[in-house]
């Protein structure tokens, strides 16, 4: 007597287990396919808590980084035949047309599968503000936060009501990081001073703050440091930040024990920068 068990018999609450370790490309691809019972199982809102989303491709930008493919855009024309492995699988397995692919449509129909039990997400560069609008409603809980974007459609600028919009409902928000996809591009100025007031108002827990390919300028410094005064890490990465702007920041946050600078620009590790940075346990640069 064949005594084996059948893959589809497995407690429900193991799977459960397993299947909120997974990726979202195996949750997705996948595991669905195997039978019925991981299919019900892959849908159970546990298992979409961490949402990462890869960023498009970048041969959907030509060769004078003009971008060739917009998310809200209706003109299927415009529209690249490829937007990366993650995005092309998702056609392929569910039988999608390229001329009727969307970004934000695949991003609505994960986010929506969390059904607000998501706690990390990041988010693909160049996110419309219907998209974020949507995971305002919907992503209450989030604790990680990751936005992106690019040289010509700034979330941090255009969508800056928005990307304020979301923080507000994110309470419980820890982790924020915030950058531009393309690293030569510094000369987009980190002055969120409106972002940095909703988050010292509806987020206490707010702990970690990532900004990446940007010019802090001094209302940025300023406004982290009198904004965020009890942030414990910092990560400036591929920046652009002056001595004097880099001693404000050292001055107004006495409590960082982790402060990355690597890859960055514009100040040099002097003895008056290294006594303000003394009490930081890591200070890398």
């Amino acid at each position: 007597m064949d005594t084996q068990r059948r893959w589809d018999e497995l407690n429900p609450d193991c799977l459960l287990n397993v299947f909120g370790r997974l990726g979202m490309e195996e949750l997705l691809y996948d595991v669905p396919f195997v039978c019925k019972a991981w299919h019900r199982a892959s849908h159970n809102p546990s298992c979409w808590q961490s949402l990462i989303f890869p960023d498009i491709d970048h041969n959907a930008v030509d060769e004078d980084e003009n971008i060739k493919y917009d998310a809200s855009s209706a003109d299927n024309e415009s529209k690249p035949q490829s937007f990366g492995a993650f995005y092309d699988r998702f056609m392929h397995v569910y039988w999608i047309d390229s001329s009727h692919f969307s970004i934000g449509g695949i991003i609505k129909v994960v986010i929506k599968r969390s059904n607000g039990l998501a706690t990390v997400l990041k988010l693909p560069q160049n996110s419309t503000e219907e998209v974020l609008t949507s995971v305002s409603d919907v992503c209450p809980g989030l604790k990680f936060l990751s936005l992106s974007c690019d040289y010509k459609f700034s979330i941090l600028s255009k969508y800056s009501l928005a990307v304020q919009e979301l923080i507000t409902n994110c309470s419980n928000l820890e982790t924020l990081s915030l950058g531009l996809s393309y690293h030569r591009y510094r000369n987009q100025r980190f002055n969120h001073v409106g972002l940095l007031v909703q988050i010292s108002i509806h987020c206490k827990n707010v702990v970690d703050l990532r900004v990446s390919n940007s010019q802090i300028c001094k209302y940025g410094t300023f406004s982290i440091a009198t904004l965020l005064p009890k942030i414990k890490y910092l990560s400036f990465r591929k920046c652009d930040i002056d001595q004097k702007d880099l001693i404000s920041l050292l001055l107004g946050c006495k409590e960082l024990v982790l402060l990355d600078m690597r890859d960055c620009v514009g100040f040099k590790v002097d003895d008056e920068i290294s006594k303000l940075a003394s009490h930081i346990s890591t200070f890398v640069y």
